[in-house]
C-alpha cells in the first residue's frame, strides 16, 4: 500500500513572459504537463549524500493554470499582465503547486518528502525549459504547512531562457527542436541527474549548471557568463583559454554554420578569462524591481546579449543530445600522412 505527504508551495510571482500569440500555447502547454505529471515513478535520493530510492510523484497545477488563464483574460497576454501588476497589484501573479511524494514500504518522513519535492520540481525545471524554455518560474516561493518553517523554497527565473528562446527565433539560429515532454523526461531520467547530488558525469555537470543559471536574476554579469561558457565547454569537450577554434569547429559539425547575429562566444570567452583573471568590475546585488533590467543594460560589463544566445546554444546541443538518445559528445582526431 502506498503512503503520501503532500507538499504545498507558495510562488509568488509564477508568471512567466509571453505575448499574445505564445501566451495560450504556453497554458496549453502546462495542461499537458499538469496531465504527464499527475502520478509517475521517479528516483530520487532520500536526503543529502544519501541512497536513492523509488518513489511515486504527482504534481498538481491546476492552481497555476488557473492563474495564468487569468493573466490572459485580464490582459491578452502574461507579459501585459506582468507590466500591469507594477501599477495594479491585485493583477496578481501568485498561484500555488503541490507535489505528492509516496512510497512504496513507507510514509515518507518530514526531511524525505522536501528532499524528493525539492528534486522533483529541480527536475521540472530542467524538463519544461529543454521543452520551452521560459514557461516555468518559481520566484518569491515558500512552502506552507507543517514543519514548512524549517526548509526553504528553491527560486527559479524564467528570463534567461525567454531570452534565449527569443535571440534563436531573432537570430534564425542556433535552431531549437520541438521535442515530446515524454521523450525529454525519460531522457532525463537515463542521465540518473535525480539520483545524485554530486554530478561526475559531465552530461549532469550541464544540467546542475543549467539549474544555477535558472538562479541568475536580472544581473547577466561575469559570473553568469561563465556559467554557459563552462555548459559549452563541457558539452562540446573543448576547453581552451586562448582560443575558440575547436569550441566553433565542433559547434559547426553539430549545429551548422554560426550565423554573425548568433555569434556570442567571443563575449563569452572574453567574460570568462576577464574574471578568471580579475580583471572585470563587480556590482553590488542590485534591488530587484521592475526598473533594475534596463540600468543594468547600461552598465559596463553586463552580457545580456552574450548570455541569451550562448544559453540558446546550451540548449540546442542538448536537445541535439535527447533527438539522437545520446548523452554525450565524442571527437576523435586524426591523422593521414600521404
Amino acid at each position: 500500500m502506498m503512503s503520501s505527504v503532500t507538499i504545498q508551495l507558495q510562488v509568488g510571482n509564477a508568471i512567466p513572459p509571453g505575448n499574445e500569440n505564445e501566451t495560450p500555447e504556453t497554458i496549453e502547454f502546462w495542461r499537458h504537463v499538469s496531465e504527464f505529471f499527475a502520478d509517475l515513478p521517479f528516483a530520487a535520493q532520500d536526503r543529502l549524500n544519501g541512497s536513492a530510492g523509488l518513489y511515486r510523484v504527482g504534481l498538481n497545477a491546476e492552481k497555476l493554470i488557473a492563474a495564468m488563464e487569468s493573466a490572459r483574460d485580464q490582459s491578452d497576454s502574461f507579459s501585459r499582465h506582468r507590466l500591469a501588476n507594477i501599477e495594479e497589484p491585485s493583477k496578481a501573479l501568485a498561484c500555488s503547486l503541490s507535489v505528492t511524494v509516496s512510497a512504496e514500504d513507507h510514509t515518507p518522513a518530514e526531511e524525505e518528502s522536501y528532499q524528493v519535492a525539492t528534486v522533483f520540481i529541480q527536475q521540472l525545471v530542467m524538463a519544461i525549459n529543454l521543452l520551452r524554455p521560459g514557461a516555468i518560474q518559481l520566484l518569491d516561493t515558500h512552502f506552507e504547512g507543517e514543519g514548512a518553517h524549517k526548509y526553504e523554497a528553491q527560486n527559479y527565473d524564467s528570463r534567461i531562457f525567454y531570452g534565449a528562446w527569443k535571440a534563436s527565433q531573432e537570430n534564425q539560429w542556433p535552431p531549437l527542436k520541438t521535442l515530446s515532454l515524454e521523450e525529454v523526461w525519460s531522457w532525463l531520467e537515463g542521465t540518473e541527474s535525480s539520483r545524485t547530488d554530486t554530478a561526475i558525469k559531465s552530461i549532469n555537470k550541464v544540467l546542475f549548471t543549467l539549474l544555477k543559471v535558472a538562479e541568475q536574476r536580472h544581473e547577466y554579469s561575469a559570473r553568469t557568463a561563465l556559467l554557459v561558457m563552462y555548459q559549452l565547454e563541457m558539452l562540446l569537450e573543448c576547453r581552451q583559454i586562448d582560443s575558440l577554434t575547436h569550441l566553433r569547429h565542433r559547434t559547426t559539425m553539430i549545429l551548422g554554420a554560426i550565423s554573425d547575429a548568433a555569434d556570442s562566444l567571443s563575449e563569452l570567452h572574453e567574460a570568462r578569462n576577464g574574471l578568471v583573471m580579475a580583471s572585470v568590475p563587480v556590482h553590488r546585488p542590485p534591488l530587484i524591481c521592475h526598473t533594475t533590467e534596463n540600468a543594468l543594460r547600461q552598465q559596463f560589463g553586463q552580457h545580456h546579449s552574450a548570455v541569451e544566445s550562448g544559453t540558446a546554444l546550451v540548449l540546442a546541443l542538448v536537445q541535439d543530445l535527447i533527438a539522437n538518445g545520446a548523452q554525450r559528445y565524442r571527437f576523435t582526431e586524426t591523422m593521414v600522412r600521404d
